[in-house]
């Protein structure tokens, strides 16, 4: 994985999962006027010397990310909400740098340091076993921009035991790619061009017992259109040119959870997904959480771990011939790896506090870390603090 580009955002697949579970705590109704805030910054560290996209041949995925994060939810009346969310990303990383050194696509201005700004702006509404949703965002950086929206909806059955959900999202996006790198000193990126993905997913849960919860999940996506990245470069017969991909990706993912209660103070999350795409890989992903509530059921003690095997496209390979006829690609992460991951994380409770004469409920303030390595060389550690409130 190298983080230039569009791998900005891929890059924080931890983050982005910490965010989903931050979201599901503002899905609650407040009482009518009342708002909710988090604030959070995400540190990220990579490194790895065996990235065979990297231009200069040294293989070196060495990034550096920070990550501040505000989401905030207001109630207008009992039945509906506004929600939005700002994100800004500071990273610098060794091939960004490299491609500086080894090209002229960055018109003599360097671009070691990127920044990308994002931001969503949501509704959603409750009428007893019904809740819908729809938001609007926007993300820009360097080389990438996007406008997406967002619409669904979750209705529960059997006094609320069985409930099942809908969520379709679309993304307009825009990206620039290198027109040419062969000879790398005369490379270009070119203008923005037009990339499209859809995203369709599925989701149904049933209440088993008073200490168990099982939840299904499928999801869709389709990416249409320049889907080759300016990270990604590869080796043919001893010279860098740019990565050939096709037009069109289709992507499906199957997963299932249990949740369990353990005891009166603690619960178990157990979860497996199947993922294969249009492109020849699939994965094999499974996951387990632990959590324990301490101090009077006032704190909550997270440890995770999970395990990640993948198989390569059919495109990849590290390096290529002269003869070769067809797509290409030597990126990372569609190769074949397998990866580990643990991480700690405890949230804690302040309680009711006053801030600049401001009177403050439900005081959180949570802190998380996580590593993982993979077989195919790249390592990373990311840490997560949060401060959270109602007012």
């Amino acid at each position: 994985m190298v983080v230039t580009n569009k791998k900005a955002t891929s890059i924080l697949l931890g983050f982005i999962v910490l965010i989903g579970q931050m979201q599901n705590a503002f899905a609650e109704m407040m009482q009518k006027g009342r708002t909710k805030l988090k604030v959070l910054a995400n540190l990220y560290h990579q490194n790895s010397n065996d990235g065979a996209q990297v231009v200069d041949n040294f293989g070196r995925e060495e990034a550096n990310v920070f990550e501040p994060m505000i989401f905030i939810e207001h109630q207008i009346n009992e039945n509906t909400a506004i929600n939005g969310n700002f994100v800004f990303d500071a990273w610098s990383a060794a091939s960004d740098t490299k491609l500086d050194t080894y090209t002229g696509a960055s018109g003599g201005s360097s671009i070691a340091n990127q920044a990308r700004v994002s931001g969503t702006f949501g509704v959603r509404q409750e009428y007893g076993s019904t809740e819908w949703h729809s938001s609007f965002g926007f993300s820009s950086e360097y080389d990438y921009r996007s406008f997406n929206g967002a619409v669904g909806a979750s209705k529960g059955f059997a006094q609320d035991n069985f409930t099942l959900g809908l969520d379709l999202r679309y993304y307009a996006d825009a990206v620039k790619l290198f027109t040419d790198i062969s000879p790398a000193s005369t490379a270009r990126i070119s203008d923005f061009l037009p990339r499209q993905i859809l995203n369709v997913s599925l989701s149904a849960s049933q209440i088993l017992t008073v200490k168990d919860i099982v939840q299904l999940s499928l999801d869709f996506i389709r990416a249409t259109n320049n889907l080759e990245s300016t990270a990604s470069t590869v080796l043919v017969n001893g010279t860098r040119e740019s990565e050939d991909l096709p037009e069109t990706r289709a992507r499906y993912a199957t997963g299932v959870k249990w949740v369990h209660g353990v005891g009166d103070t603690s619960a178990l999350h157990l979860n497996y997904r199947y993922y294969f795409d249009q492109w020849g890989a699939d994965a094999h992903t499974i996951g387990a959480n632990y959590y324990w509530s301490v101090r009077d059921e006032q704190d909550l003690i997270e440890l995770s771990t999970r395990f990640h095997k993948q198989t390569k496209v059919d495109y990849y390979a590290d390096s290529f011939s002269a003869a070769h006829q067809g797509f290409k690609t030597s990126d990372s992460d569609l190769e074949d790896f397998s990866s580990y991951e643990v991480g700690l994380a405890y949230d804690r409770s302040l309680g009711d506090k006053k801030l600049f004469g401001i009177d403050l409920e439900n005081v959180f303030f949570n802190n998380g870390v996580t590593y993982a390595n993979r077989t195919n060389g790249l390592r990373y550690a990311f840490w997560q603090s949060s401060f959270a409130f109602e007012f």
